[in-house]
């Protein structure tokens, strides 16, 4: 993809995100080189992370201690990262075949990955915005949430083909359900994972 064919992506992704998923789909690429992008993403995601936490460490330390331990280590945090990002792809596609959706696994799993890499240009912005400009940060936070949910919700509603974006954002809600709880076992385990290394 060229300099100029990205930056159309990343416009259309923002103003007309199921033409933009359309896009993505239709490059059909290798389901085992989307989970690597997935998991590279991770990573990068995750350093950046971890870096902004470093520059902009909280002034609470009662709220850093009770972070989970994941939330601590780079490779944890990327392991968790991963985690859940992998049961994003499949709660998604999963509850949607269960209301009727067309979608492929790997229709997801391009359109999640691709989310990450939003949200790694996202992470980049906002760690000089809160060095520089704190309050214009917060509100780059706020407003790029729910621009997240609209472009969600838009991807979903493409990649299963309802043409429907309430079915859509049913999917979404019940998928947070199932993730809710996903999450909190991967949380567990991760945690119970770095007692026994530490």
């Amino acid at each position: 993809m060229t300099q100029a064919g990205f930056k159309a992506l990343l416009v259309q992704t923002l103003f007309a995100p199921r033409s933009a998923a359309g896009v993505l789909i239709s490059l059909n690429l290798p389901q085992r080189w989307l989970w690597t992008a997935l998991a590279l993403m991770s990573v990068l995601n995750s350093i950046v992370y971890s870096v902004t936490l470093q520059l902009t460490p909280t002034s609470d330390p009662m709220a850093t201690a009770m972070m989970p331990p994941a939330f601590h280590s780079p490779v944890l945090f990327t392991m968790f990262l991963f985690g859940a990002l992998a049961i994003t792809v499949l709660t998604l596609y999963w509850i949607g075949q269960g209301f009727g959706g067309k979608g492929r696994l790997d229709d997801m799993l391009v359109l999640i990955c691709w989310l990450q890499v939003l949200r790694l240009i996202l992470q980049l912005v906002v760690a000089v915005l809160v060095i520089v400009a704190p309050v214009l940060g917060a509100m780059v936070i706020f407003i790029a949430s729910l621009w997240g949910i609209y472009i969600l919700i838009g991807f979903v509603d493409a990649a299963h083909r309802f043409d429907n974006m309430f079915k859509a954002a049913g999917v979404i809600v019940l998928a947070m359900v199932a993730m809710a709880v996903g999450l909190s076992m991967l949380l567990s385990m991760i945690g119970v994972a770095a007692m026994g290394g530490a």
